[in-house]
């Protein structure tokens, strides 16, 4: 892990991203998202003209409406002078065009802003894609911070959970109906 950052100055920064990087009109949704991430390149790498993987990752952008807008909060979240370092620019793009749109698959992009935990969550997930630490925070703490506020983990959990009590329902749901045809079988035979 690398640099470290002050938690509550990203969660702040990342609550302050303006609306008019949510309410894009659908039509324009594609176009404004690769126009944002291609401007946020050039201006923390200084070589998007000569970068033929990043041109190839925007021409093959299409994901849902949800996780364009969550890329472009995300296109606001790192113009910040920490994420100003070429040695960010693997983490940089790894968020924004694998793991932001894996989350943003149960996350409404609004959500990132307006709760605390989802907020903290993709604050930390950003991070975490471009090794850098919160200040104060070992390697073990902040994937342990992270865990807990995994809406993937906290999915998952509840399909486990849920699993088992379907197999109750399912084993009394056929107990019931053994029964009421033992039932029926008695009734027929008087």
């Amino acid at each position: 892990m690398k640099k470290q950052k002050e938690l509550f100055a990203l969660l702040h920064h990342l609550k302050n991203c303006p609306s008019d990087f949510l309410d894009v009109k659908e039509n324009l949704s594609k176009m404004i998202t690769k126009a944002l991430i291609a401007d946020l390149f050039r201006k923390l790498f200084n070589d998007f003209e000569d970068d033929k993987d990043l041109k190839a990752l925007l021409s093959q952008l299409n994901v849902s409406e949800n996780e364009y807008r969550a890329i472009r909060v995300a296109t606001w979240f790192f113009d910040q002078p920490l994420f100003h370092d070429n040695n960010l620019q693997d983490g940089i793009t790894s968020f924004l065009f694998e793991r932001l749109p894996l989350l943003s698959k149960h996350v409404k992009a609004e959500t990132w802003l307006d709760d605390e935990d989802r907020t903290e969550e993709f604050v930390r997930e950003a991070l975490r894609s471009c090794h850098v630490l919160i200040d104060g925070e070992s390697e073990d703490e902040a994937q342990d911070r992270l865990d807990a506020l995994s809406t993937i983990k906290r999915l998952k959990i509840l399909e486990e959970t849920n699993a088992p009590l379907l197999r109750m329902k399912a084993i009394r749901q056929a107990m019931a109906e053994k029964k009421a045809r033992e039932a029926a079988n008695v009734y027929g035979r008087e």
